[in-house]
């Protein structure tokens, strides 16, 4: 089942309220996403560690594809 993209949003931003959370729709069907989300929390965590975060957080949701993009601020 598709989810809207606030409803994602929502579900990111509960688990990085201190992040800048961009979101993409990349087929405009609210099932192919992209994420870019830059957030203190993944500082000292490995790329694998940070993508499991934002999958973690995303987890209840039925998402068919998420490409996750992670960074730390600068």
């Amino acid at each position: 089942m598709p989810i809207s993209h606030q409803t994602l949003y929502d579900a990111l931003y509960n688990a990085f309220p201190e992040a800048q959370i961009d979101i993409e729709d990349l087929r405009g069907d609210n099932d192919h996403y992209a994420v870019t989300i830059v957030s203190p929390s993944f500082i000292d965590t490995s790329r694998i560690e940070q993508h499991r975060m934002v999958q973690d957080a995303v987890k209840d949701h039925d998402i068919h594809a998420l490409a996750i993009k992670t960074t730390i601020p600068k």
